[in-house]
């Protein structure tokens, strides 16, 4: 009911040509706007695809920055020990100098 409503008043509207005129260009806006809304929602999801792949390398970084500083930590310590292992050596060679 509420359909065929609609449509005998778009049939009345048309009957004017003022009104088919003014109905035409409203489509042709429409039309324009759904367009534009389309390319933005195009950007807009190739955008989304960016962040995410960047969210991974991020993730992926971050667990490569981690292994780094385990592995820096590791030798840190491995110099601390070779360091002092060289200074009691030192001392002990500058003690049979002095003898």
């Amino acid at each position: 009911m509420l359909r065929m409503l609609l449509v005998m008043g778009l049939l009345a509207a048309m009957s004017s040509p003022v009104l088919a005129k003014d109905v035409s260009a409203q489509q042709a806006g429409v039309e324009y706007a759904r367009e534009a809304m389309l390319k933005v929602d195009s950007e807009h999801q190739d955008n989304l695809k960016k962040v995410a792949e960047s969210e991974k390398e991020l993730a992926e970084a971050q667990k490569q920055l981690a292994e780094d500083k385990k592995t820096a930590d590791t030798s840190k310590l491995k110099l601390d020990q070779a360091k002092a292992k060289y200074d009691k050596a030192q001392a002990v060679l500058d003690q049979a100098w002095k003898n």
